[in-house]
């Protein structure tokens, strides 16, 4: 993820790359080999070391689940902003001292939910947010993906690192968005989870009553063939689908309209930085992470009872 985000970086302004950390030597040279904006960047190996040799505003984390909750708490009890990848951490107990953390160093701290600074989730939800298409009556989210070949003999696959499988890691993300857009939240969830004979849940089927009544199911493949996301949500006076760029809006009234120009994504790099600045608003604080984290664990729980359903 930090050569992904490595690759990102010559669309910031305002930030200076100054340190890396990783355990494995080795990727300091495949992460400079990606940008030249790293290439003169201080190397450590451990977290604690860098933290108190360099003198820093901020850190973007990408390390194994379990680890979330003590690197991000030592960060802000440093006086240090923090940028996490997802998930949040692995109970919702860590999650909550994540939280707690950040308030009482007064710094700042997000999750880099990436959906959140891209067109069609964004027009969506201001969409919501107006009330122009009605109440919300049903959502359903769904993402396919090869995870559980390329996730095979790593920490992704081990509970203790990992917190869970294909709905802890990458349905993550349908479940934080889905929250996000609707500012809906469950009261109830069952959910139905195969291990596809490894340690980790790798297929997914999670369906939960929201706050209004609405109903939302994730369904997250971890065994697919090929990658898929599609996204569907019925409103009082309007349907709307996503997939892939493109999405596809129908009126009660017959019109319909076809959405695939967007302007361009706000990465979670760019974004946090920008807020830094003072120039917006973090788009996916800690409280997203929490709310995914509080459904993750309800799902495991229902699953464990059979399917029955928990409350909340």
């Amino acid at each position: 993820m930090m050569r992904h985000h490595a690759r990102m970086h010559h669309q910031l302004d305002g930030a200076e790359i100054v340190a890396l950390c990783d355990i494995v030597p080795e990727r300091f040279e495949a992460i400079k080999a990606v940008s030249s904006l790293v290439k003169e960047a201080a190397c450590y190996e451990r977290f604690e070391d860098m933290l108190a040799q360099e003198k820093l505003d901020f850190v973007f984390i990408a390390t194994p689940h379990d680890c979330h909750a003590p690197q991000v708490i030592a960060a802000l009890d440093a006086g240090i902003h923090v940028l996490l990848e997802k998930p949040i951490a692995i109970s919702v107990a860590q999650a909550e001292a994540m939280i707690a953390a950040r308030d009482r160093s007064g710094c700042t701290a997000a999750l880099a939910y990436q959906r959140h600074g891209l067109g069609q989730f964004r027009w969506l939800r201001s969409q919501i947010q107006s009330g122009a298409f009605g109440e919300l009556r049903a959502a359903t989210c769904h993402l396919g993906q090869a995870w559980k070949t390329g996730t095979a003999n790593t920490w992704r696959q081990i509970p203790a690192q990992s917190g869970g499988g294909m709905l802890h890691d990458s349905g993550s993300h349908m479940i934080d968005v889905a929250m996000w857009m609707t500012g809906r939240h469950p009261v109830r969830i069952s959910a139905h989870i195969d291990n596809r004979d490894t340690p980790v849940d790798i297929q997914g089927y999670v369906a939960a009553v929201l706050d209004n009544g609405a109903t939302l199911q994730i369904n997250v493949i971890g065994d697919a063939s090929m990658w898929h996301e599609r996204h569907s949500y019925w409103f009082e006076n309007t349907s709307v689908f996503i997939e892939d760029d493109v999405t596809r809006v129908f009126h009660r009234d017959g019109t319909r309209m076809v959405l695939d120009a967007w302007p361009a994504a706000e990465t979670p790099l760019v974004n946090f930085v920008r807020a830094l600045h003072g120039q917006t608003e973090i788009y996916a604080p800690l409280e997203c992470g929490l709310h995914v984290q509080q459904v993750t664990e309800g799902a495991y729980r229902s699953h464990a009872q059979s399917g029955a359903s928990v409350s909340f």
